[in-house]
């Protein structure tokens, strides 16, 4: 049989290369036969995968507390209180004194009327100086006693300059004391031109009127800036601003509670051209599952201390969901291709927390020489464990491996060559960058800062950088702890 077998197939000597062609050939379809086998196993095996139930996450246990804290310089410009003084300082000053003049005056009656100038404010030594020149008229009426009597009505010109010096200070009470020294008055000119007398000085019949009222003045001037609620409100209007719960991220369903608790300050100093203080904040904070108010009841004391450089520091927890973790993957590895006799090619990366790792599934497509240029499609599992590089400032996956169940019948057959250059490939686009997400942290905690001024108050912040302090794996999101450092300062506009 098998000579008859020769002689039907019987393949003359120069036809044995189109034999061994036949032969390849015959083997192609053989393994073409069982890889399509193959493939339809894999498939199923893969399709199983994606619906088994994956390791359960456990929820995120609350963070505890976090403390921010921010101390802010506060400066007040001098042209600022000029404006203000000037709006609560009288611009006339005007008296009447009877029967003063004496001498041949038998009766007598002296008035004045004096107006003074723009208010010069200037910080001097460590105090505020305050002056003005008051200038106007005095006027003399009344009978004169000569050989007989004389009625004399007649007036001149006054010049006066008053000053006095502020050195306030910031009370526990949320309020400030002016603390004004005594008024001091110099009248440089008064003199009244009588007919048969001469020039009659009457500075110092003006002088004590003028004492009076401006005394009086003082006295307003010192009960109103003690009175004045204006510190107090500003304070109140940004401890308002800080007690509030913030959405974290879109649809997140969390919340960050700011609750400020403790307000602190540095004493007054007064510049040549303006005043300084320092306000302290303390604020806690924390993530929430639901949006509430929160109460922060205004403190009532204000805590003296010494001053302390300017800055903040902001304890930020923030989320990044899986599915943007999986997009910034993917965008580092979907479409490279892998090796050379074995080509591996990602298609797509979805990314689910199992247990306290990662599960990524990958879906690759994996070409061999084997398969004459056929392409074979299938889902790889790899979990890896997530972990933060705080020098670095990055995340990055760690212990990558594949996982069990990946292991199907495609991969033993035709994939298994390409697994190593697949986890390569998922290592090696790690580490995952934040610094775009860390750009947008921290421009939401400068407009944070700047939601703080008021119609009367400019509060600006820089920050200087944002670090990430702490990394947890969740049912739904990674939760990062970022904290956010920078430079503060507050800026008073006008004061009502």
């Amino acid at each position: 049989m098998a000579a008859g077998y020769e002689k039907i197939f019987k393949f003359p000597e120069t036809s044995l290369p189109l034999y061994l062609q036949m032969k390849k050939i015959l083997a192609i379809l053989a393994f073409g036969a069982i890889l399509a086998v193959g493939l339809c196993m894999s498939e199923n095996v893969s399709r199983f995968d994606a619906e088994r139930p994956t390791l359960k996450t456990p929820v995120l246990e609350p963070l505890a507390e976090q403390l921010s804290r921010a101390t802010i310089p506060v400066s007040v410009s001098i042209a600022t209180v000029r404006e203000a003084l000037e709006r609560r300082t009288p611009k006339r000053e005007s008296g009447l004194r009877k029967n003063i003049l004496g001498g041949r005056f038998a009766q007598s009656e002296l008035s004045w009327d004096l107006v003074r100038s723009d208010l010069r404010v200037s910080g001097r030594g460590g105090a505020l100086s305050v002056a003005t020149e008051l200038s106007g008229e005095a006027r003399a009426t009344g009978t004169l006693q000569l050989i007989r009597k004389v009625s004399v009505s007649t007036q001149g010109d006054v010049l006066a300059g008053v000053s006095l010096t502020a050195s306030p200070t910031l009370e526990t009470n949320w309020r400030i004391s002016p603390n004004l020294s005594e008024v001091k008055i110099d009248i440089k000119k008064a003199d009244i031109p009588v007919k048969r007398i001469g020039n009659l000085n009457v500075g110092k019949h003006i002088l004590p009127g003028v004492e009076i009222s401006a005394g009086e003045l003082r006295t307003q001037l010192n009960r109103g800036v003690a009175r004045s609620d204006f510190f107090r409100q500003a304070a109140q209007k940004g401890w308002k601003r800080l007690c509030a719960s913030t959405p974290l991220g879109e649809n997140s369903g969390l919340w960050l509670e700011t609750r400020p608790v403790v307000a602190r300050a540095a004493q007054v100093r007064i510049g040549r051209k303006d005043i300084r203080a320092t306000i302290g904040v303390e604020v806690k904070t924390r993530i929430l599952t639901e949006e509430i108010q929160p109460e922060c009841p205004f403190p009532k004391t204000l805590l003296i201390e010494k001053p302390k450089p300017g800055g903040f520091e902001i304890v930020m927890p923030t989320i990044i969901d899986y599915e943007t973790l999986g997009r910034t993957l993917a965008e580092e590895a979907v479409g490279k291709s892998l090796g050379k006799n074995v080509s591996a090619v990602i298609k797509a990366i979805k990314i689910r927390p199992y247990g306290e790792q990662l599960l990524l599934e990958i879906k690759v497509a994996v070409e061999a020489d084997l398969l004459s240029d056929t392409e074979v499609k299938g889902t790889l599992y790899v979990l890896a464990q997530p972990k933060l590089n705080a020098g670095a400032q990055t995340i990055t996956l760690e212990d990558v491996a594949l996982e069990t169940d990946s292991q199907n019948l495609l991969f033993s057959m035709v994939g298994k060559a390409a697994e190593p250059l697949l986890l390569d490939a998922v290592s090696r686009r790690i580490p995952l960058d934040l610094g775009p997400k860390l750009k947008e942290l921290g421009d939401r905690a400068e407009n944070t800062l700047s939601a703080l001024s008021s119609e009367n108050v400019s509060v600006t912040g820089k920050v200087r950088q944002v670090r990430i302090t702490r990394l947890d794996v969740g049912p739904e999101h990674l939760r990062l702890v970022l904290t956010a450092e920078g430079r503060l300062k507050a800026r008073v506009k006008a004061i009502p």
